[in-house]
């Protein structure tokens, strides 16, 4: 149980320090690779909810849910930060497009 436990806050651990350092050159590859730790920390919990009970397992529950609100907080930063940059084409776009109207007006 304990090697289990152990390889579980290692997984969210190492997802969260990727998902601290991504950036738009490595997003695909992080984003692959950090989804590929938390679908093994899944496996490993599932595992651990089969065979412990739920007192036993309990013990362990604050430093996990330390390590997932890290990593939920991270994501919910990428995807504001993402909407943002979103934000800022639409809005180059639009003026562009004004720039266009502009331009044929003056015809």
């Amino acid at each position: 149980m304990k090697n289990k436990i152990e390889r579980i806050k290692f997984l969210l651990s190492e997802a969260h320090k990727n998902l601290c350092n991504i950036t738009e050159d490595n997003f695909d590859e992080t984003l692959l690779r950090v989804k590929k730790m938390l679908a093994e920390s899944q496996k490993n919990k599932s595992y651990l909810l089969a065979k412990f009970s739920m007192p036993e397992l309990k013990i362990f529950e604050p430093e996990l849910t330390k390590l997932s609100k890290q990593i939920s907080e991270t994501f919910d930063n990428i995807i504001e930060k993402k909407r943002q940059d979103i934000a800022v084409v639409a809005d180059r776009i639009k003026f562009v497009q004004n720039q266009k109207k502009l331009v044929n007006y003056h015809r």
